[in-house]
């Protein structure tokens, strides 16, 4: 079976995410890889957005401790050749680990220390603002009430699935980072739904936006990436793409936008869900 494309780091403009690199084994690679192109490139800093992705897992390098949140980062920016990202998400979810259970103690405990070593991030210039990554909706309000609270740095966006919580844009004024249904979403051990947390969404297959596609004049995935970027809250949508050409194609999209009138954004409604923003 073909092997499912990984990862390339964190690479957003307008908080655009991590584009899919085909044939990377890891993102410490894709993150080198990046870290020599930008270098090469000879860009001033201030033309493009990185962002960098912190998050729980087993391995003894990955956690979201104040330790493993500080030195994850550094290492980070030592692989992209960088002084410093634009935003850095932490997640998948700031909420209590597998082993804590329930403890509404122990929780408030861990979202201080998430918001403290975001905070510290910021203030010691590693990283411009921070944003949650894979929490449930009341972790995230929680974990911006803690930052309020403490007079520290609260997140300013989230990486969330589609569509994103309202609440979190109508409250906090929070824009969410997602993906198109047409995916390829996050794959499972990335996103662990926990405390609360949706069950990953499944990318709908091709041909489901076929019909309207063709009456609008645009491929499916441009249509799915128009329709995402209409949602109520949603700042950026993450691409995959494993050609130049393959990316210009889905830059498109933004030409379909003006096309997605309300007749074709009822017809897309039974297929992907969600209401767009009038």
């Amino acid at each position: 079976m073909p092997q499912k494309p990984q990862k390339c780091p964190k690479n957003p403009k307008n908080a655009q995410k991590p584009q899919n690199c085909p044939n990377l084994p890891q993102p410490r690679r894709a993150e080198q890889l990046l870290g020599r192109i930008l270098r090469s490139k000879g860009w001033r800093r201030s033309s493009y957005v990185i962002t960098a992705r912190l998050r729980w897992g087993a391995p003894p390098d990955r956690g979201l401790s104040r330790k493993h949140l500080l030195e994850g980062l550094r290492a980070s920016l030592r692989r992209l050749q960088l002084d410093y990202v634009d935003v850095v998400f932490a997640g998948p979810r700031p909420g209590p680990a597998h082993n804590e259970g329930p403890d509404p103690t122990l929780r408030l405990l861990r979202l201080e220390e998430l918001v403290r070593a975001m905070s510290d991030v910021i203030e010691q210039g590693l990283a411009l603002y921070w944003g949650t990554a894979g929490g449930a909706p009341g972790d995230v309000m929680d974990a911006f009430a803690v930052a309020r609270q403490l007079n520290l740095a609260a997140p300013v966006c989230q990486w969330a699935e589609l569509p994103p919580e309202p609440r979190l844009f109508r409250l906090l004024g929070l824009g969410a980072v997602t993906w198109a249904p047409l995916g390829p979403a996050p794959t499972p051990d990335e996103e662990t739904p926990g405390n609360g947390a949706a069950e990953p969404r499944s990318p709908l297959a091709l041909g489901s936006l076929q019909p309207l596609a063709q009456r609008l004049g645009c491929s499916e995935r441009q249509l799915g990436i128009a329709w995402s970027l209409r949602l109520e809250g949603v700042s950026s949508v993450l691409l995959g793409a494993e050609t130049p050409r393959g990316l210009r194609e889905l830059i498109q999209a933004l030409q379909v936008l003006p096309r997605l009138g309300p007749a074709a954004l009822r017809e897309l409604e039974p297929l992907l869900g969600g209401g767009a923003s009038p």
